[in-house]
């Protein structure tokens, strides 16, 4: 599965990449705005965790962006250490900051259910698989 991570943290992206790569995914790191909305075109991601708290513009304005220029529509989720500034209307999914990779790993597999209900679990599975 293709994930565009979107975090300027650079200590958080790289465990986030980290994470999702020993999980088997292809993943891409963008730390502000331009940056994503470029690699939404050529990277066409499955999924996209998208920080809240960016330089330049907000995460709010890059899921509105990606909600505009993506033709696949993938599934947003929030990254934030303030739930309540993501917009519900653009994400699909919140993590709270601060997030574990455990935290990571339930919230993809909920979103991947409601999206391909056939890959529901595998996350978790993986994950317990990488970790233990």
């Amino acid at each position: 599965m293709r994930i565009l991570v979107v975090e300027d943290d650079l200590d958080f992206s790289e465990a986030l990449l980290d994470h999702l790569v020993r999980l088997g995914h292809e993943v891409k790191v963008a730390s502000n705005a331009p940056q994503a909305l470029a690699l939404v075109d050529t990277f066409a991601p499955d999924v996209v965790f998208i920080d809240i708290a960016l330089p330049i513009f907000d995460g709010n304005a890059v899921a509105a962006g990606v909600r505009d220029q993506s033709t696949s529509h993938p599934p947003l989720v929030a990254l934030t250490s303030v739930i309540d500034t993501a917009d519900g209307q653009l994400f699909d999914a919140r993590i709270a900051k601060p997030a574990t990779l455990a935290d990571v790993s339930r919230v993809l597999s909920a979103v991947l259910f409601r999206f391909d209900p056939a890959s529901a679990g595998r996350e978790i599975d993986e994950f317990e698989d990488t970790y233990t």
